[in-house]
Parts: structure tokens; C-alpha cells; sequence
């Protein structure tokens, strides 16, 4: 589950980085286009496995005396 959470912010982490820099770069082109919509879809991707792993591993850390 640590796994898991920790996987889904890196790719959350990489694609908004690689968003950044796309949009920074500002070229107008289909391969910039591709590339914003694909890191789109990654960040959605990797929030959605936050969102499903946070409430487990949060009652995990609570069990453990943590939270």
C-alpha cells in the first residue's frame, strides 16, 4: 500500500514536472499537443491511485500509533 501511494505521487510528481515544461517551452506544435495530453492523462492516473491508497494507508499509520 506504502508502495503503491508513494508510486502514485511520483507519477504525479513527473508528469505535472513534465506539463511545466512543455507549457514553459510554449511550442505550438502536434508533438507538444501529445505531450501535454499525455501527461494529463498521467496525472490523472497517478491522483487517482492517491485517492484510492491514501484512506487504507492512513488507517494503517493510525493502527501502527501514528496518526
Amino acid at each position: 500500500m506504502i508502495l503503491s501511494f508513494l508510486i502514485g505521487a511520483l507519477i504525479c510528481l513527473l508528469s505535472g514536472s513534465l506539463t511545466l515544461l512543455t507549457l514553459l517551452a510554449s511550442v505550438k506544435d502536434a508533438n507538444a499537443e501529445f505531450v501535454l495530453l499525455m501527461s494529463l492523462i498521467a496525472f490523472g492516473f497517478g491522483a487517482a491511485t492517491i485517492r484510492v491508497t491514501a484512506a487504507p494507508l492512513l488507517a494503517w499509520l493510525a493502527a501502527l500509533g501514528w496518526g
